[in-house]
């Protein structure tokens, strides 16, 4: 019997000095998972970029589709007001002088301030971003995605009214002007970005026309003529990159509604985009490394020299290409 029990006991021990040694053998050692570790950040290094450009490229792919939803509604627009362009700006009620450098509400109704009376609220529902929503029934679809919000500090928005986030500007120089009258519609841009920002209930265009002083006290018509009107080359912020989504690019969309993402800002200050680029690259060079606006092209409707009549050349419904 005290054999048996010994005999046991000496099994039991060796089962379990062979379990301790079958653990001992499973566990990591310290440098194994030094090794694990280092290969799941050698992963991450390398698929984190990956995961970034996917998600970029998405925005991207996102902003495209609703640029061209924009254009598309623009063209229906045009249908019912007489082939002309929406107005690019608002005529100040009393003074009757066309607000080219001012950030108009959008929508007409979503700020508060004393300044923005019954009066103007009626004259912002003819800017751009207003007139064309019949059309589009989304103001998200002017938002520019993953792109920063700025705003006017004072204002106040309404309550209740949706915040616009305006990604997109419209080219100034088609304020009323006659889709068929634009030289190359697969050419000229319609709306593009200036800049990677979207402006918090607020939208504007840029290039903007010097529009004549009114005459009698009424304003008076503000059309693009080749030749004869020159432009200010608008830009509100210098802080913010006019590249968009990865690369030198931005996204236009043209007359015809046409939408395609374009190399911008390709020269960094202060080199400069060649004469030969006038038509190729909105800005002439940026400034680096954040790609900020720096100079642009202007020229005349012969589109070799800049002098009267001269216009942001990218822009001009006159461009022969």
């Amino acid at each position: 019997m005290v054999f048996a029990t010994s005999f046991l006991s000496k099994v039991t021990e060796a089962a379990g000095l062979r379990h301790e040694a079958f653990i001992m053998r499973r566990a990591f050692t310290l440098i194994e998972l030094l090794v694990v570790i280092a290969i799941i950040a050698i992963l991450a290094a390398i698929l984190f970029p990956v995961f970034a450009q996917a998600k970029e490229a998405a925005k991207k792919t996102q902003y495209i589709s609703n640029m061209k939803q924009t254009g598309t509604s623009t063209q229906i627009y045009l249908a019912d007001a007489d082939d002309n362009f929406p107005m690019s700006y608002i005529v100040r009620p009393g003074a009757n002088t066309w607000a080219t450098g001012v950030v108009t509400p959008v929508p007409a109704n979503s700020i508060t301030d004393a300044i923005w009376n019954p009066a103007r609220i009626g004259a912002s529902e003819t800017f751009w971003a207003n007139s064309l929503q019949p059309y589009m029934k989304n103001y998200q679809m002017m938002e520019m995605p993953g792109a920063p919000i700025t705003r006017v500090a004072t204002d106040v928005g309404t309550p209740n009214v949706i915040e616009a986030k305006m990604g997109l500007v419209m080219n100034g120089l088609l304020h009323t002007y006659s889709a068929t009258a634009v030289n190359n519609q697969s050419a000229v841009p319609l709306f593009w970005h200036v800049q990677k920002v979207n402006f918090s209930r607020r939208g504007f265009s840029s290039p903007a026309m010097n529009c004549p002083a009114p005459a009698g006290g009424a304003a008076v018509p503000c059309v693009f003529s080749p030749g004869s009107t020159t432009s200010t080359a608008y830009v509100y912020d210098f802080t913010n990159t006019v590249w968009q989504y990865g690369g030198r690019r931005g996204v236009i969309v043209r007359c015809d509604s046409s939408t395609k993402s374009l190399p911008t800002g390709t020269a960094i200050n202060p080199a400069f985009v060649g004469w030969a680029g006038k038509l190729t690259d909105p800005y002439a060079a940026v400034t680096g490394p954040n790609g900020t606006p720096a100079s642009l092209w202007a020229c005349d409707s012969t589109f070799n020299a800049q002098g009267a009549g001269s216009n942001w050349c990218f822009f001009r419904p006159d461009r022969p290409e």
